[in-house]
Formats: C-alpha cells, structure tokens, sequence
C-alpha cells in the first residue's frame, strides 16, 4: 500500500465540513465513470461556455473523486503526497497530475512520472490535491503546501532543500505555472486559519516543468465551471474577468526559475497558442527555459507507457523521448543549483 504523507495540519484551509453538493450539480446520481467523462471532455472542448451542459463536468467529478475515489460528499478531503524516494538522491521533484480540476489522472501522469524521474536519479512526490467542487485558490494552495512540506521535512528525506522542483501536466501544469507566477510566497488561505511553521517555509522552486499546459484559460471557458464557483462562472463579466486573471502569461516576471515546456503540435484540447506565447514571454524576460514541441502528439500523452488500447492511441511510445529530455535537462538544473541556506531550511 502506498504511503500517504498528509500536507496539512489539524486545521485545513477551506474544509469546511459542509456538503459539496451546494456546488456539485447531479441529474444523474449513479454517473458512469467513463460515460461522464467523455461527456465532460466535449464540453471543455467547446470554444464558449456552456451552462446548459455544465452538469456534466459536475458528474464527472462526481463519479471519478467521490464515487469511485477518495473524495468525500463533504468538505473534508485530505491532501497528501505519495513519495517515491531514490536513495542516495539529494533532489526531488513534486509530480502534478493533470485533469481539468474536475478530475486526475494520478496513474498516467503521476506514479508513471515518478517512477520515470526515479531511474534518472530524482526522487518525487505524487501530489493529491483538491478540486471541483473546491475552487481557485484551493489546488494552488495545496501545491505551494505540498513545497514546503517537502522543504520542512528535506533533512528526513535525504534531499537538498536547494533543489526541489515541480512538474504538472494540463491543469496540473497550469497549477505549477500559477505557483510559480501567481503565488510568489503570498498567502491566499482563508481568514480563520492559522499559520503553523510549515505555512513559514519558502515555497520557491528550483525548477519547473510544463507539460501539455493550460496556460490561458480563456482558450479554454469551460474550465470555469469547475474552477470558479457558481455566480461567478454564471456571470459573464466575472468569469471573464477570473478567467483572464487566471491565465499565466501577463503574470511571468524576470527572475522566475528555470521551466522545460513539452507540448504536441495537434493539441486539439488546448491548442498551442497559449503555450507559445508563454514561451515567449520568458524569452522575453530571459527566463532560462526549454521548449520540446512533440510532432504529431496530441493532449494527454503523458509517461508515453502502453497498458490500455486507449494508451496506444493518445500516449505512444515514440513519444516517451520526452522524459529522458525533461530529466536531463532536469539534472542538469540540479547540478548547477547552490544549496539552499540553512537558516531557511
């Protein structure tokens, strides 16, 4: 069984012990969990947003977080890492899976990943954070957490403090984007929790990776329904406004850490516009980074392993070059990176 380390203490920001229901819109109380999630996925392909068919992504959530996961029907989830440690390694990463916020795909772009990164020398850190019915900030939090906690508690671990990176995959890079352009260290919890030593850590990243990103999410309106609450996805001006906060790029600065972007060129999900203006702002602001633009690949490839008909359709192995460009490109980081100071340790 897979070791669970909780990130939060006793209290955790926005668990607030009521029914998630007040968000979660169900005309089917027994979703199919492939069903709903193929309906989910043809309404955030949809270039404007659709309430009619917002249940939908509703049900999704429904059926793969609390159904047939580990979600509760209330407020009271538990984030937590799954580590995957490589002895003898000083360095360790924090593993996103992506999902829309309505769901994750912990297997194929978690455990796969980790994995990956372990034969290249780096240890990691599957993340399990909160979504839909939670919204923004919520899984922004439990990532910048998820850093310090690895930060806190690096000594037990074995790893360097200096050198801990992250890396995310559709939502879960547009996660890593936001902590790395949004967050900046600010505290975005609610006003009756209260801070604990691990809320005090540094929540830079010595490196970050981007892989098949929501960069801009308003390329991608639907993404409200399941990252904003109600009345503000409902109301035009709010959710454009939200969504255009949202999106990453206006928010990148001068001496953010180094990024490895990856990307299909038949995105037809997310497309590919969003992702190269990003790059073209860190170009811009000389922010060290990589681009590998997979020919051919399309959303979702991910660790590129084959176990499913479906694997070998959207993740083929002659994609998985990938990784060893991300690891390398990785230790290399890694390697040039000073150790971080004790007294922040």
């Amino acid at each position: 069984m897979a070791v669970k380390l909780t990130i939060w203490g006793d209290k955790v920001p926005y668990n607030t012990g009521g029914s998630k229901f007040d968000e979660l819109e169900l005309k089917n109380r027994h979703p199919s969990l492939l069903l709903s999630g193929l309906k989910a996925l043809a309404v955030m392909k949809k270039s404007e947003y659709s309430s009619k068919r917002r249940h939908w992504i509703h049900e999704a959530t429904y059926a793969a977080e609390i159904r047939h996961g580990e979600g509760s029907e209330t407020y009271d989830d538990q984030p937590y890492l799954v580590p995957y440690l490589k002895p003898g390694s000083d360095r360790a990463i924090i593993v996103v899976p992506g999902g829309g916020y309505m769901a994750k795909s912990s297997k194929h772009e978690g455990e796969g990943i980790a994995r990956s990164l372990n034969e290249a020398g780096i240890s990691a850190f599957v993340l399990e954070y909160r979504l839909n019915p939670y919204k923004a900030p919520v899984p922004f939090l439990d990532l910048q957490r998820a850093v310090r906690f690895v930060r806190y508690h690096a000594q037990r671990y074995g790893i360097d403090p200096g050198k801990i990176g992250a890396i995310g995959f559709s939502a879960g890079g547009h996660m890593v984007g936001a902590l790395v352009t949004l967050l900046r260290g600010s505290s975005m919890v609610c006003e009756d929790y209260r801070e604990d030593p691990i809320d005090r850590i540094d929540d830079s990243l010595t490196l970050a990776g981007l892989i098949y990103p929501l960069i801009s999410c308003t390329d991608l309106p639907s993404i409200a329904v399941s990252l904003l609450h109600r009345e503000e996805a409902e109301d035009p001006d709010e959710r454009a406004n939200l969504l255009n906060y949202y999106s990453l790029t206006q928010h990148v600065r001068e001496g953010d850490p180094p990024q490895f972007l990856c990307y299909g060129d038949k995105d037809h999900l997310l497309g590919t516009r969003g992702v190269k203006n990003y790059t073209h702002a860190l170009e811009q602001r000389g922010i060290d980074h990589k681009v590998v633009v997979l020919e051919g690949a399309d959303h979702g490839f991910g660790d590129c392993e084959q176990t499913t008909l479906i694997d070998k359709v959207i993740s083929p192995k002659k994609y998985a070059y990938w990784k060893k460009e991300f690891t390398d490109w990785a230790n290399g980081i890694f390697d040039r990176s000073r150790s971080y100071p004790s007294k922040r340790a």
